[in-house]
């Protein structure tokens, strides 16, 4: 618990005994101008009515009342209180294939960099998505965490290479299982993953991943990148920047062959019909990320979202109300004994 106005606080040490003091000097300066105008026995007949217990009762409610009010007036906090924002989007999670074969060019550039152009197009868009960014190849690793800072995205795209992981393949499976992984557990609807690769899975089993991610409630849309006939992938690692033509040299497996990647959409189909998605192309400009944005994520878009919000909740209500109930409850006290009637014979 914490306090807005810590000097109230420090106050009710100060003004709570000042008022006791003040309460006690003039009960003595009563009781002295009283034994000036009235005689001892008179005196004693008047105030033989009046219980002194129940006074000093009267008065310890009254103090009490005064130190509630001061700590009301010190904005006693405590917790975080929920806000509901309007904010019509979804929570995405982009998983990008960046394995040796998205170095493939049978797309307007490489596989990679035609997958890049389109992710940087959507984040360029404005909207109330909060996005999100995992990287794969043999092995997964999140790059940004879900948030609304979309050029934090930008910059993690940027940095992405297919030499960002040491381990080679294609491992989908696990994209998935981290992607699903990075989303809030208490956010029931409004998720979803847009899986961008050329398919060729050479570990896990994607589809029975995605078919675990659906019974979270995350749908899964798939993006596949390159050409069906597929194309020689380029291993550009010994490549030097004044010849780059005339080094470049093709990936080839362990038999010496030279290594055609091709657009496995089969299995992009199959892990969006599990997670509950659709499957599109690429295409030469992104128009297929456009399109599940459009029809795939617009739909999933909710209105309005309750989260706590970094301030913390008032409680002044409390002692304010109890403040309220000491007074009333102090003047319904009567310090008069039941039974005794003031004569003055």
């Amino acid at each position: 618990m914490k306090f807005a106005v810590i000097h109230w606080l420090i106050a009710v040490a100060v003004l709570v005994p000042a008022c006791l003091l003040l309460i006690r000097w003039g009960a003595q300066r009563k009781r002295a101008m009283l034994d000036k105008v009235i005689a001892a026995r008179l005196r004693e007949q008047l105030l033989r009515s009046v219980d002194y217990g129940k006074r000093k009762f009267k008065t310890a409610l009254w103090l009490l009342a005064v130190a509630a009010l001061l700590v009301s007036l010190a904005r006693p906090l405590f917790g975080h209180r929920e806000i509901r924002v309007e904010r019509p989007g979804v929570d995405l999670m982009i998983a990008l294939d960046i394995s040796k074969s998205m170095l493939a060019e049978d797309a307007p550039s490489n596989r990679l960099s035609a997958a890049k152009s389109a992710i940087l197009r959507l984040l360029d868009r404005p909207s109330g998505d909060r996005i999100g960014l995992v990287a794969f190849a043999g092995e997964a690793f999140l790059m940004t965490p879900i948030t609304q800072d979309h050029q934090a995205v930008v910059r993690s795209l940027e940095a992405l290479t297919t030499t960002a992981t040491s381990k080679p393949g294609s491992d989908i499976a696990a994209a998935l299982k981290l992607a699903v992984q990075s989303f809030d557990p208490k956010q029931q609807s409004g998720k979803a993953i847009v899986l961008i690769s050329d398919g060729e899975e050479l570990q896990g089993d994607a589809i029975v991943a995605a078919r675990e991610v659906a019974t979270k409630g995350v749908s899964i849309f798939t993006v596949g990148v390159g050409s069906t006939t597929g194309t020689r992938i380029a291993d550009r690692r010994n490549e030097r920047p004044d010849r780059p033509q005339l080094e470049l040299k093709y990936a080839k497996n362990e038999f010496g062959q030279e290594v055609i990647s091709k657009l496995n959409e089969r299995v992009l189909q199959q892990v969006a019909v599990s997670g509950r998605g659709f499957y599109v192309a690429l295409g030469d400009e992104g128009q297929g990320l456009m399109a599940i944005s459009e029809r795939g994520l617009a739909p999933l878009a909710r209105g309005t979202e309750v989260r706590q919000s970094k301030e913390m909740r008032e409680f002044f209500q409390i002692p304010l109300g109890l403040c309220v109930v000491l007074l009333l409850w102090e003047m319904l006290v009567n310090e008069r004994r039941k039974g005794q009637k003031v004569t003055t014979a």
